[in-house]
């Protein structure tokens, strides 16, 4: 039996919840109905039942059993996707970013911050992560005091590989370069294949990190609007290739951060398929892909990449640890420019930290922890969204993300998410305001919050006393 076969069941019994199945209010199936189907014990569907509660899903009654109190999806409308025309357009978030307070931990006791998108330490295999890097360090041969290859550890490189498998690809070793964390690999493609002044395609809204990377690359962007359940159009991004001297297209397929979006598989194929009839490079940021929250992990625009123009970018920093900074790239064609520009930047990444994360990689250690770490981080994303339905004012859309770890919020329209979050922050509060995610400043009225928090009494009133500024503001 697995050790998580809990997990599998209460994905189950949810996707039941959310068609209709079970309707909303009615009694479930019983432990011991529920054991005998699936042929488990009563504890694991105790367990199973037990994580659905922790996320806010079901309720026990007595006399009644259990019974669901709310499906995990379509609770509320989504954010709007923008209209504006597309237009090669230059990059300044710089300026909103320079007028912004640093974020970095570790914070204040008291404060609360919706701002960084990354694992906090419940989340983390602190116990593993230490006993790895403590292997690694009693290396009596000196290895991991010595320069890695610019390529990174083969062993490192050849698990990567192994995790291809798992979103259809057949990466090996010599296709994978390791990089200090995704944005790293995200620079490096970019310098490979373009020059200053160049036009880059992006989803809208897009990460800030990209924003920032290419502008100080010096590259321009046409921003395409990504719809909320849809994702990019396919023939508007046809049409701009067809109309403007485009460089490169850098899309983040899976779990756009910040609206949650993830692209069809058609999609993703269409994409892959016009990379090599147009010769174009697509770089594809895939940093979410592992923390999905379905059975089955997605696809990526690499998988159907059959002449080497897709250029896939991911990293560990959302699965293991942030300050591990280990990411990594197969960029296809254009491995040895990519090598290059490596080796000549930084030469290569820290040689201890790739040994202790092969040896998380090798041992199953980290297959366990993503078994644990996605149905958490899907809670977090419940919970945090039914609390902004409950004490936000009406009429806020929150997207409704399959994987990842944030959630992208349309606040009412007299909103301004700047001034916002300077009051948030006077409340020890901190939020991401919508116009970083744009080259242009827009998305005034919108906001993204992380759901990394260990869920408590703190971490609920720092929303309510959000939705309460919001209301201020309104």
């Amino acid at each position: 039996m697995k050790d998580f076969h809990y997990i599998e069941i209460a994905n189950r019994i949810e996707a039941m919840i959310n068609n209709d199945t079970y309707p909303l209010g009615e009694k479930l199936p019983s432990l011991r109905a529920v054991s005998e189907h699936f042929k488990v014990s009563v504890g694991t569907s105790l367990k199973a039942y037990s994580l659905l509660i922790d996320k806010g899903l079901l309720a026990s009654r007595e006399k009644s059993g259990y019974v669901p109190l709310r499906k995990s999806t379509g609770h509320t409308e989504q954010p709007v996707a923008t209209s504006a025309a597309p237009a090669i357009r230059e990059v300044n978030v710089s300026r909103i970013i320079s007028k912004m307070p640093v974020d970095a931990g570790p914070h204040p006791p008291g404060f609360i911050s919706f701002f960084n998108a990354s694992l906090e330490t419940h989340m983390i295999p602190f116990n593993a992560v230490r006993r790895s890097l403590q292997k690694a360090s009693r290396d009596l041969t000196g290895t991991h005091l010595q320069y890695e290859s610019t390529m990174g550890n083969l062993l490192l490189r050849e698990q990567i590989a192994r995790l291809s498998f798992y979103w259809n690809g057949s990466l090996s070793a010599n296709d994978i370069l390791v990089t200090n964390g995704t944005l790293e690999a995200l620079s490096l493609s970019l310098r490979a294949v373009t020059s200053p002044g160049d036009a880059v395609v992006v989803e809208s809204p897009c990460y800030y990190g990209i924003l920032q990377c290419l502008e100080q690359l010096k590259l321009k962007v046409i921003e395409l609007p990504c719809d909320p359940e849809d994702g990019i159009n396919i023939r508007q991004l046809e049409e701009i290739v067809d109309t403007y001297d485009i460089a490169a297209c850098l899309f983040i397929s899976n779990f756009n951060n910040p609206n949650g979006v993830i692209l069809s598989d058609e999609k993703k194929k269409w994409i892959a398929e016009l990379a090599w009839k147009r010769q174009l490079p697509v770089i594809e940021d895939d940093v979410y892909g592992e923390l999905y929250f379905g059975p089955v992990r997605p696809t990526t625009i690499k998988t159907y990449d059959k002449h080497g123009w897709v250029m896939l970018c991911a990293s560990f920093s959302k699965t293991v640890a942030s300050g591990f900074r280990i990411g990594w790239c197969a960029p296809g064609r254009f491995i040895e420019k990519v090598a290059q520009l490596k080796a000549t930047t930084n030469v290569a990444t820290a040689s201890v930290l790739q040994l202790s994360l092969a040896d998380l990689l090798t041992s199953g250690t980290y297959q366990r922890h993503l078994r644990k770490l996605r149905p958490l981080v899907h809670k977090q994303v419940l919970l945090t969204t039914q609390y902004i339905e409950q004490y936000f004012p009406s009429g806020v859309r929150i997207s409704q993300p399959e994987g990842g770890m944030v959630l992208w919020v349309e606040l009412p329209k007299q909103v301004d998410a700047l001034k916002l979050q300077k009051l948030a922050l006077e409340h020890h509060i901190n939020i991401a305001p919508g116009p970083l995610f744009s080259s242009t400043g827009g998305y005034r009225n919108y906001i993204r919050i992380s759901c990394n928090k260990h869920w408590n009494r703190q971490v609920e009133q720092a929303v309510r006393k959000l939705g309460n500024l919001v209301r201020s503001l309104c």
